[in-house]
């Protein structure tokens, strides 16, 4: 057991300095797979550890040793990292006046370190030889795997090319035949012996043997793209056979390059009619089916699947692909859609299913399961295991995800429409977690959603119909109960829905774009409605409007705050900017570059969703910032929050700042009492009243 360390504010503002200043080091020299402020609060741990160890003297060595382990599990791995957490905890421990009293402190400081670095080593150690020891195991099952695959995919050739009626090659970058199936024989009507060794573009017409010697040089030159184009062979017997031939490149282990040739007999009038159908119900790039003929056949496999096992719609959205165009050309941009379409055919080629292409770069799969389907897990593994392999594609090699929604054994009586609906719905929520995300269909959510994009599409008639309303909620002294202002947030007074609340407002008008001209108009509103107090009621009420993370860092937030400002009269002592934590205490310096502006022209700047991180307490006394506000985010809890003691700790680094504690969600009068005793100066919730109209708030102000 370690010491206790003194829970002097001093002592712990210099203890989460040094975290912050470690985590800042540490982070710009290697990944860690965690947020800033995770980092922080794990580091400010292991520095507690630290001092604690030389407070105690004994136990130093035991307690480095710990907190060297500490940062490998942390992912902390590099030499370099070693090297600058020993030297800023050296300086660090050396320089801490809290410290300064500790017997043989230097020796102690020197001991601890040292266990670090040891402790550090040996679980390095131990980790390097465990990955050793997994990888030689990996290496060995995919060496085994890879052997499977290739008499797997050397039997399913054999298979294909036997039993197809259309023709199959292998050729050489030249065009010379390596090999054919018996098809291509009947079509040019020669011996199968005697396909093998010709020229390939000798078995075409003369007027298109130049144009086929050119498909070959471009293959041969690198091109990874599929050509494929009608063509006219020359048969023995002197007549002429329509094919659609098609040349896939094929790039060998070892470096060489072949071409598998595809040569479908379309030499019937009725063939013909049906490429011009083709043509009509595909995608002309890739191929594939487009979103019609997808529809149809969605339809159809609705009233034909195995009720037991049911179909499966995967929509895809493939990842960064406008960065592939923007950086690396539209024709780069083109193979690279060529390619995924293929990989994707690949993917499901042994199950009974459709790839199509939706447009630009959307895509879609639709499965008919079956008992040996794989589960929908493991074809989304497959799928973005696939996709992200390099490939090359214009001279570079390049590489892709997807994000995906999926619906998964729908029932047979719902409408493609409908389904295709959900998918896309569905795609929007995994787009929403990041890339390389996906989402299984929901319809309880599918109806949340369409219920939110309509009400953020009628929202602007709302507004100009008269529905939105801003409505005031008192903001109390915790001492005494006095109120001390009004913040000013919106009521949306929905015909069928009934009030909806100002934070579903505001992410409404987020979502459209609407957020300026409405936070503008709510500014304005409660300027003026602070004037009309002031004018009727003879007391002065400050007005608080909080604002977006996006509006926080608005270049123009500044000048529009001035503004209505300047029009209505109000001075700015009487209203409260909030800004939201994450965007004023961000390393994004334009937030926190307007609540400077804004507070150096006395507007009262407070801080929104505090959450007194290590990170952010450092931050808030750099900034000219008049209050924080915790905001609860559950119902009341009997004798104060968990880890309270910590709490009050924390809430006394803010105030001797000179930055006063404001509390949101008060709903208990227990609640209030311990805010009181931690350090909070005022409060809001319902405690103190539910958001009402002015003439309320005037009410209370006699």
């Amino acid at each position: 057991m370690t010491a206790p360390l003194p829970r002097d504010a001093a002592g712990l503002r210099e203890r989460v300095k040094l975290a912050r200043k470690w985590a800042y080091l540490l982070s710009k020299r290697t990944y860690l797979p965690m947020s800033q402020a995770e980092l922080e609060r794990q580091l400010l741990g292991l520095v507690e550890r630290l001092c604690a160890g030389v407070v105690t003297g004994p136990l130093a060595h035991q307690v480095g040793r710990e907190v060297g382990v500490a940062l490998v599990e942390m992912n902390c791995t590099l030499a370099e990292t070693l090297r600058l957490s020993v030297e800023v905890i050296s300086r660090g421990l050396l320089d801490m006046t809290s410290l300064r009293g500790i017997p043989q402190r230097r020796d102690r400081v020197v001991e601890v370190v040292a266990a670090l670095a040891s402790g550090f080593a040996e679980k390095l150690r131990l980790a390097t030889l465990e990955q050793q020891e997994q990888l030689g195991r990996a290496l060995h099952r995919a060496m085994r795997q890879v052997q499977l695959d290739l008499q797997a995919s050397e039997a399913r050739t054999e298979v294909v090319e036997t039993f197809t009626s259309s023709g199959v090659a292998t050729t050489d970058l030249a065009g010379q035949v390596l090999r054919a199936n018996d098809a291509l024989a009947r079509i040019v009507d020669l011996p199968p012996a005697a396909v093998t060794g010709l020229s390939l573009p000798d078995l075409v017409h003369p007027d298109q043997r130049d144009a086929v010697r050119a498909d070959f040089a471009r293959l041969a030159a690198g091109s990874g793209e599929v050509i494929s184009q009608p063509r006219r062979l020359l048969r023995a017997d002197g007549e002429t056979a329509w094919v659609t031939l098609t040349l896939t490149p094929l790039r060998l282990h070892d470096g060489r390059g072949q071409v598998v040739v595809l040569a479908e007999d379309s030499s019937d009038v009725s063939l013909l009619q049906g490429q011009l159908n083709h043509q009509s119900l595909h995608d002309l790039l890739t191929w594939l089916p487009n979103r019609q003929y997808f529809t149809s056949r969605l339809e159809q496999a609705l009233r034909t699947a195995d009720p037991a096992t049911g179909i499966s719609v995967f929509h895809l959205d493939l990842d960064g692909f406008s960065l592939i165009t923007g950086g690396l050309g539209r024709r780069v941009g083109d193979q690279v859609l060529k390619t995924v379409a293929l990989r994707l055919r690949e993917v499901v080629a042994e199950e009974v299913a459709m790839v199509a292409r939706f447009g630009y770069d959307e895509f879609a799969i639709l499965v008919e399961n079956s008992a040996s389907t794989p589960d929908v897990v493991t074809l989304v593994r497959r799928i973005n295991d696939r996709l992200s392999e390099p490939f090359d594609a214009g001279g570079h090699r390049v590489a892709t995800s997807a994000t995906i929604g999926v619906v998964h054994r729908p029932p047979s009586d719902a409408s493609p429409s409908d389904l295709l609906d959900s998918a896309d719905l569905t795609l929007r929520r995994a787009k929403g977690g990041g890339r390389r995300q996906w989402e299984l269909a929901d319809p309880t959510q599918d109806g949340r959603d369409r219920r939110r994009f309509s009400l953020a599409v009628t929202m602007p008639g709302a507004w100009e119909g008269g529905e939105l309303r801003v409505r005031y909620r008192p903001l109390a002294r915790l001492a005494d109960s006095a109120l001390v202002a009004a913040e000013a947030v919106l009521r949306w007074d929905h015909p069928k829905l009934g009030a909806l609340p100002h934070e579903q407002c505001l992410a409404l008008a987020e979502d459209t774009g609407l957020v300026g001209s409405l936070l503008a108009w709510l500014l304005r509103t409660a300027c003026e409605q602070s004037l009309a107090w002031r004018r009727d009621r003879g007391r002065e009420l400050p007005v608080r409007v909080g604002v977006t993370a996006s509006q926080a860092a608005d270049q123009e937030l500044v000048g529009a705050v001035l503004g209505v400002l300047a029009d209505t009269g109000l001075p700015p002592r009487l209203l409260r900017l909030g800004l939201p934590a994450a965007a004023v205490l961000d390393e994004d310096e334009a937030a926190a570059d307007n609540a400077r502006i804004l507070a150096e022209s006395g507007v009262v700047v407070e801080v929104d969703d505090f959450s007194a991180a290590p990170g952010e307490l450092v931050r808030v006394a750099e900034l000219p910032v008049a209050s924080v506000r915790i905001t609860l985010s559950r119902g009341p809890v009997p004798g104060g929050p968990p880890g309270g003691r910590v709490v009050a700790d924390l809430l006394a680094v803010v105030r001797d700042a000179g930055v006063a504690v404001a509390v949101d969600g008060l709903s208990s009068v227990e609640q209030a009492r311990w805010w009181r005793e931690a350090g909070a100066d005022t409060g809001s919730g319902p405690l103190f009243a539910s958001p009402s109209p002015p003439e309320v708030i005037a009410a209370r102000l006699g």
